[in-house]
């Protein structure tokens, strides 16, 4: 498999150029093996540096793609800031190693805190890149080259190197919140845990995080000190019979969820967002698992290797229609299945995507995952 690591967005353009008749892969650091596609060869970004460009007091920081999270996460730590999207950490259970910026935005993948900052598309300001045709631009921010037409921040986050190599990026940032807790109700079934979920969240009480795990709702609230307390008793107030965690187990509690770390090793997992009370109506076989975050609109579905053969994308479909969407992050190594890793386009979206293919990889060089 050829390998191609340009050292400049020229050389990239270049090579991009030159390859109609293969099919080539992006990769950063590799950490996210469940979204790469089959390919000839790969792009490894890992020599497209530069300098960081961080303005803690505008909330904005622009980087190059390949620039790693876990430096990211330290510089923004340093001054009290975070991604607010709440991307995955190297810990996920899908992950190998750690990622990098380029990787978080191509993969989409929001944590907890999604309904209630917004997905990973809405804090990239502007990004900078090659298409698969060779053509270099910029969009977003105070540039505005954007020669498509298209919003392309938000078109090229969770697109997957399937259009373009993204170079550089600019993201949005967020205050870390001055104080945390998070109130664990039980609940026995996922109709019960909706219900839970949307009385919480009827109010604006602080609530940043809203999940059911291993038979209980865990609601998370975020908030200044002083505002903390209030907050937290009339939570209590409203929804009696709870536990509360203090801030460092909340922290490692929210962690966990984003990046289902707990899982054994043997585990299969399934991602699939939905509307929230489509999950009530999901029929998973006994053995299955069935966790929920984002007030119930993503599934987090657990299997044991003796249902790797169990058709996912088929039961969310049934629960959801083409509002549901499965994607497989983890099959562990030897494991095999014969169900597909993604769910099944939409046909009017599959059209859709191949007319945006077709104006920024005419020739189709860059890999694009094979569905359902």
């Amino acid at each position: 498999m050829t390998i191609h690591a340009p050292a400049s967005p020229e050389e990239l353009a270049a090579i991009l150029k030159t390859a109609p008749g293969t099919r080539l892969a992006v990769r950063g650091a590799g950490s996210r093996p469940a979204f790469h596609p089959a390919a000839d060869g790969w792009i490894d970004t890992a020599g497209l540096g530069g300098a960081i460009r961080y303005d803690p007091a505008e909330l904005m920081l622009t980087a190059p793609a390949a620039t790693p999270m876990a430096q990211i996460a330290a510089l923004l730590a340093a001054t009290g800031q975070c991604l607010g999207f709440e991307p995955p950490g190297d810990g996920a259970a899908w992950s190998r190693g750690a990622g990098t910026l380029g990787g978080a935005v191509a993969c989409g993948l929001s944590g907890p805190r999604r309904p209630f900052a917004g997905a990973a598309r809405d804090h990239v300001l502007a990004l900078a890149g090659v298409t698969g045709a060779g053509e270099a631009f910029t969009a977003g921010g105070k540039v505005l080259k954007n020669v498509t037409g298209f919003d392309l921040p938000r078109l090229l986050t969770g697109s997957r190197g399937s259009l373009a190599v993204l170079t550089e990026l600019t993201v949005r940032l967020a205050p870390l919140p001055p104080a945390c807790a998070s109130y664990a109700l039980p609940a026995d079934t996922a109709a019960r845990a909706l219900r839970l979920m949307a009385d919480a969240l009827m109010v604006d009480g602080g609530i940043t995080g809203a999940a059911w795990a291993d038979g209980a709702v865990h609601l998370r609230i975020e908030a200044g000190t002083a505002a903390l307390p209030a907050l937290m008793e009339a939570l209590a107030a409203r929804l009696p019979g709870g536990q509360w965690r203090d801030a460092a187990a909340s922290r490692a509690h929210w962690a966990a969820m984003a990046d289902q770390s707990d899982l054994a090793a043997d585990r299969i997992l399934w991602r699939c967002p939905l509307p929230a009370g489509a999950a009530a109506a999901l029929e998973l076989p006994a053995g299955a698992q069935l966790r929920l975050d984002w007030g119930g609109a993503l599934a987090w579905i657990i299997l044991p290797p003796a249902l790797a053969d169990y058709d996912v994308p088929a039961a969310v479909a049934a629960a959801a229609g083409r509002d549901g969407h499965a994607r497989r992050l983890r099959l562990p190594d030897g494991l095999a299945s014969a169900v597909p890793a993604i769910s099944p386009a939409d046909p009017a979206l599959a059209a859709l995507q191949g007319r945006i293919k077709a104006l920024l990889d005419p020739a189709g060089v860059l890999a694009a995952e094979a569905v359902g």
